[in-house]
This record gives structure tokens, sequence and C-alpha cells, in this order.
């Protein structure tokens, strides 16, 4: 199937209002299977017209061709994806969706809204340099060009920069999109099928509502990645000052001649621990690298499923509503393939929570193995600021070597202090969210038996 040849392109926007929302349905060939109704509206095209042929009908040719790629490379890894598109209708207007894409086993569920955030002006802005570079070098001139305009906005890749402009569009979106379809007459109001939409709606904002509640910890969830990292920097600093100062103390004992074997050997304690404690903060550090993958996953999870429940309720909002004139056989596929992505992204959430759990624990572990270390150092510094009082030789500074070991056990105590006490908030909150998950898969177990009931119905 080709794509279709659109008349010149307007300068006119396609009327998108911030409180709709679409999804399309397609296979991984991107053959259009289904969408609602806002979908089919927006494209300008009939249901009949849309339906069976390839997503890029509806595409506009300011869009870069890159982009595309780096979609369809991670469609292609099974990775969900998220993105600006600018998109075309039949008659040649232009639309901006902020896009999600979900691969599933046989088919791919796409969700658009309506982008508003900061992340938007972005790619309005450096769209056209992509566009042009591509245009004048081809496609490896452009995709060259990505890992420089990422940088440019404060990025490292890809997909740090989509996970921050989803959250952001959401934050954006909240309490806008209303949910409750409008009033039907009595005899549709009557109808079985009606009945049970009724009750999968509630289940529906009942489903949203409780991941609002995990939505909502999200930012705690960027600051304990963001402080961890922080500290665990901090910590490798402070043990590579540590670990010069004992060799710094190793050498004045050699410089004392009455007395410098007791120097001497407290310099070499000083000297193994400090060794000790610099490859358990080196552990410490890789755990935490680890740490804040799980959470960068987590925060993308955790946005993509509250897109997606957000979707489907306004999905069941315009089945309720009085105009509505859905097949019944669509009803039931959209719905049992929008339940069952919301289904294997809460299972997918489910793993990070658990994975995260070993991880701070292992993470906490390692620390309070660190603060007995800090410990047994803090008596070696103890010990020689006594011998040092004691010493009658003036030409070493012991004393001097000490103090400085005090301030730096001081220091590291305190990184340490704060880091136990950010890990074991973020378990215990952790360990609260992980408790909701029954009564979730409680809500996605009802869900389905109404779609099994609602199937009954076609007959």
């Amino acid at each position: 199937m080709e794509h279709t040849t659109h008349g010149n392109s307007h300068d006119r926007e396609a009327k998108f209002d911030i409180n709709e929302l679409f999804f399309s349905i397609t296979t991984h060939d991107s053959t259009i299977l289904s969408g609602n109704e806002v979908f089919i509206r927006i494209s300008g095209y009939t249901k009949e017209e849309v339906i069976g042929r390839y997503h890029n009908v509806v595409r506009h040719p300011d869009m870069p061709r890159v982009l595309f790629k780096i979609i369809w490379d991670s469609i292609h890894e099974f990775k969900p994806i998220a993105g600006y598109v600018k998109n075309r209708t039949k008659n040649g207007e232009y639309y901006w969706v902020f896009a999600a894409l979900f691969p599933m086993k046989d088919r791919l569920v796409s969700i658009r809204i309506k982008p508003t955030s900061r992340f938007f002006a972005y790619a309005q802005e450096l769209y056209p340099v992509i566009l042009d570079t591509e245009r004048r070098g081809g496609m490896e001139a452009s995709e060259a060009l990505i890992p420089e305009v990422l940088n440019s906005i404060g990025y490292q890749n890809y997909d740090q920069f989509m996970s921050d402009a989803l959250l952001e569009e959401l934050k954006g979106r909240k309490n806008v999109v209303s949910f409750e379809p409008s009033r039907s007459s009595a005899e549709r109001s009557a109808l079985p099928l009606y009945q049970h939409l009724q009750t999968v709606h509630g289940y529906t904002k009942e489903l949203m509502e409780k991941y609002d509640g995990w939505f909502e910890k999200i930012d705690m969830f960027i600051q304990v990645e963001s402080l961890f990292k922080e500290k665990s920097l901090i910590l490798r600093q402070v043990a590579r000052e540590v670990v010069f100062l004992s060799l710094n103390a190793s050498v004045s004992s050699y410089k004392v001649e009455n007395g410098g074997e007791t120097f001497g050997i407290l310099a070499r304690d000083v000297r193994t621990n400090a060794k000790e404690n610099d490859e358990l903060i080196a552990k410490i550090d890789c755990l935490v690298q680890e740490l804040s993958e799980s959470l960068n996953a987590l925060v993308f999870s955790v946005s993509g499923i509250r897109l997606q429940s957000e979707m489907l309720t306004y999905f069941i909002s315009e089945l309720l509503c009085e105009n509505c004139k859905v097949e019944h056989h669509e009803i039931e596929e959209n719905m049992d393939t929008l339940i069952t992505l919301v289904a294997q992204y809460a299972q997918k959430t489910d793993e990070l929570q658990l994975t995260l759990e070993r991880q701070i624990q292992e993470i906490l572990k390692n620390l309070d193995q660190l603060e007995q270390q800090i410990m047994y150092l803090g008596y070696i510094q103890v010990y020689g600021i006594i011998e040092a009082a004691s010493s009658q030789n003036e030409t070493v500074s012991f004393e001097g070597i000490f103090s400085q070991l005090k301030t730096l056990i001081q220091k590291t105590s305190l990184e340490l202090e704060a880091m136990q006490k950010l890990g074991r908030n973020f378990d215990r909150e952790n360990t609260l969210l992980r408790d909701q998950s029954v009564s979730i898969t409680h809500v996605l177990n009802s869900l389905q038996d109404e779609i099994e009931i609602i199937k009954k119905l076609k007959g």
C-alpha cells in the first residue's frame, strides 16, 4: 500500500482539543486495524478509508524520516517509545501529537495527546533543523545529528528525553480531561451492553485513580535517583582523599626517629581501612547506577500506565455517548486490547518494584557495612590523635594528619547517614505501593470478567 498523495500543504491546524485523546491499533507493519472516534475524525478520512491502510497515510512531509527510524528501531526491539509527531489530515491540515507507542505480541497500540509542555517547543524548533540536514545529507547525516541535538538541550540520549517529555505532558493535562459521558436516553440506558459498559466505566475510573496515586510518587522516584547519585559521587571523592591521606601518614611515619613504629602501624591500619572503604564505595556506586536505571524505567512505566488507563477510561466514555456508532466486535476487541495492555504494564511495574526492592536492600546492606568500617576508622583516628599529642617529635605533624582524617570521617558519616535515611524511606514507600498492587489486580480481573460478559452479549 502506498502513501496517498495529498494536495499542497496548508497552514491550517486541524481541531484537536487538549481534553481529547485518541488511539490507533495497528499490526507490526503499521497496517491500521482500528481506532477510536477522535482518531477517525481528526484524520479527515472515513473509517472505511483508513482501516487497512498503512499509518503513513497521515504522515506530514515536515517530519524527518530519521525520527520514524528511531521509533521503529525501538518497536522492533519490543520497547515502548514516545515522541512528538506532526501529522496531516486528508484535506492537508496539520495537527501535532505527543504519541506513545506500546508494542504487544501481535499488534501495536499508539496513544496520542495534544502536546502542551515546554518540550513541545524543542520539537517545533529542532525538527526543521534535522529535516534540513536530512534533505542535504540523507538519513545518515540526520541520524548523526540526533545526539548533538539532544546534548544541546541537556540530554545524553533519546530515552531520557522521551521519559521527561511524557511526564511533563501528563502533568500538564491532569484534571483537564472529563470522563463523564453525556446522558443517554432511557431506551439506550436499558440495554444490557450499555449497563455493562457503565460498570466497566466505573472500574476504569477506579483504576485511573489508583494509578494517580503512583503517578504522584514520580517526583519522589526522581529525587531518590538524583540524590543517590549525588551522595555516591561525594562518597567516592572523600574515599580518594582518605586513601591519599593514608599514604601521607605512611610516608611521614618513616621520618620519625623515635616512636615511628607506632605511627607506622596506625598508618598501615588507616591505609588498609581506606582501601577496603574505597572498594566498598565503588561497589555501592555500581549498585546506585543499577538503581538509577531501574528508577528511570519505573518512571516511564508508571507514566505509560497512567496514560493507558486514561485512554481506556476516555474510550469507554465515548462508547457511552448517545451518538456512538461503534460495532459490537470493535467494542470488545478494542476494550480487550486496551485492558490487556494495562495488565501487561501493571505486571511490568510490579516486576520493576521487586527489582528496586532487591537493589535498595543490597545498597542498604553495603551502607551498613561501610558504617561499621567508618566507625573502626574513627577508633584509629582517636588513637592517632592521642599518640600525636604525646609525641615529642616536632618535625612531623601527625596531629594535623589525624585532624584531617577526623574531618573526612565526619563528612563520610554525614553522607552515609543521608543515604541510609533516603534508602529506608524509599523502601517503605515502595512497599506501600507494592501493597496496592493487590487491589489493582482485583480491578483488572473485574474488567476482564466484564469483557467476557460483553462478548457473550454479541449474539
